[in-house]
């Protein structure tokens, strides 16, 4: 690429310079030719008044004074003819000579002289001038000077040649401000490139990656050298990074998977020594017991949050959408008996219309689950938990407008300096109100809001959280809504939904 864009912009260069170049060349040869014309014809007109007496007197007077001094100082032949029986007078030519001829004829025959054409370094040496004697149309005779063209080729010659040299420096200078350019350019190509490279090197499975990419066929790429190494790096890198990815989300599956045996085996085996227990053992006992139901929960989440993460594969349309206000509904029915045991109601308010999410319901129960179990358990007795679903313009309305679904309590809340953090893996919080310390702090993992969070990207959606005014937290939720529902989704019956518990508390 760097060969290519430095002939681009040297020809480019060449161009403009050649442009400019020709142009004065053919200016600095037109002048000097009318300076050569002029001066011509200014001599000619000169030795034309001379002559005049001399062809009407055949007096020669100052005639051949001039004739002898301009052929001395110029080296110009002169010739001058009389029709009136003067003898005829010349100097460094002859009247035989053909083209002074042709020339004296013209001027005899009262015609001007032909144009001089612009004159160049190889021009003609000399050029004839003729003028007729006389006024008027009375001709008594004719002037001829054979004029030397060599001064005026010279000043063209040197006049080009200055532009000769001024080209080649200009194109000098065009080269070296093409090279600078082009390296200019290309050198933040070349840093992405190495950057790209250390961090590929930087990550795990560099190895494997390398091998799948150098196995593969460089032919369909197309482009200059340059782009191509950055496009293969790329590749390189992203087949690196989804390949860590993997890894570890394999790797957190596998190892909360391979936990679960050996920790069910802990817990039969603590059951087991319940009864033996006596005295003071039994605060000990208690406290192991409730580490592994703990260390249950945290693997049972770890699960969650890894199957969360995973890319979620192409199905037809029914399999990705769902009608969210009848998924709350279902859930809301569902966690009627833990909401009534902890003081809390839910209300799911009727949505104007039957309202389509690019969601599959399994993910929008899980996220229901979450955010329902939270409310439960940390927003205290007498919350009042208000869902509810619309729809808003997305920034593109010929892509479809967004589902909004809002989940807002009026309980204890989060602090306003953690809302940021309450989604970052194995964060607890305080309590609003309570001094930071391990009595203040909620039970749970630390991950539920990590896989709601998850489960709503994964699907495309956006997540926010923020304080409900007056107190509390209010989840919003936005899915992508499809351009077209399904006849299914679109006939889905509202007296389905009014079947089902609205509110429960």
């Amino acid at each position: 690429m760097r060969s290519r864009l430095l002939l681009v912009l040297a020809v480019l260069g060449a161009i403009a310079v050649t442009a400019f170049a020709f142009p004065l060349a053919a200016s600095i040869a037109d002048v000097r030719t009318r300076e050569f014309v002029l001066s011509r014809d200014a001599d000619l007109q000169r030795f034309a008044d001379l002559a005049d007496g001399y062809v009407r007197s055949s007096s020669p007077g100052l005639l051949l004074e001039e004739i002898d001094a301009y052929h001395a100082l110029y080296g110009e032949a002169l010739a001058v003819v009389s029709t009136r029986g003067g003898a005829p007078r010349t100097v460094g030519t002859s009247l035989e000579d053909p083209v002074v001829s042709s020339a004296i004829g013209r001027a005899l025959r009262n015609e001007r002289s032909s144009a001089v054409e612009l004159l160049t370094p190889w021009s003609p040496e000399t050029v004839v001038f003729a003028k007729p004697i006389g006024t008027g149309a009375q001709v008594n005779g004719a002037v001829v000077i054979v004029a030397s063209t060599g001064r005026a080729r010279g000043d063209i010659l040197q006049g080009w040649a200055l532009i000769v040299v001024g080209f080649l420096a200009a194109v000098v200078g065009f080269g070296a401000l093409a090279l600078w350019v082009s390296r200019w350019v290309l050198r933040p190509l070349e840093e992405v490139s190495t950057r790209i490279e250390q961090v590929t090197n930087s990550l795990p499975f560099v190895a494997g990656v390398t091998g799948s990419a150098a196995s593969s066929s460089d032919s369909g790429r197309s482009g200059p050298p340059e782009l191509r190494a950055l496009s293969k790096a790329f590749e390189r890198m992203a087949a690196t990074v989804h390949a860590s990815a993997d890894a570890q989300r394999r790797l957190i599956a596998d190892t909360a998977h391979q936990l679960r045996n050996p920790l069910a085996a802990l817990q039969l085996r603590l059951d087991l020594l319940g009864p033996l227990v006596r005295g003071e053992g039994k605060p000990g006992y208690g406290r192991a017991l409730g580490e592994t139901l703990r260390l249950q929960e945290i693997l049972d989440d770890l699960l969650a949050l890894s199957v969360a993460e995973t890319p979620r594969a192409e199905g037809t349309q029914g399999e990705r959408t769902c009608v969210p206000y009848l998924v709350a509904v279902e859930r809301a029915d569902f966690w009627h008996s833990t909401a009534a045991e902890s003081g809390t109601a839910f209300h799911v308010r009727e949505a104007p219309e039957e309202l389509v999410a690019q969601v599959s319901a399994g993910d929008l129960e899980q996220v229901f689950d979450v955010l329902f179990d939270n409310a439960c358990k940390y927003s205290g007795r007498g919350t009042a938990v208000r869902i509810s679903i619309g729809s808003n313009s997305g920034p593109e309305p010929e892509a479809g407008s967004q589902t909004v679904i809002t989940v807002a309590d009026d309980g204890v809340g989060v602090p306003g300096d953690e809302l940021d953090l309450v989604t970052r893996r194995f964060f607890r919080g305080r309590r609003p109100g309570g001094e930071p310390g391990e009595s203040t702090r909620p039970g749970g993992t630390g991950l539920g809001l990590s896989i709601v969070e998850a489960l709503v990207e994964t699907n495309g959606g956006e997540l926010a959280l923020q304080e409900t005014p007056g107190g509390g937290l209010t989840v919003t939720m936005s899915f992508p809504r499809p351009v077209e529902a399904t006849p299914v989704q679109a006939a889905a019956p509202k007296e389905r939904a009014s079947k089902r518990t609205k509110a429960s508390g």
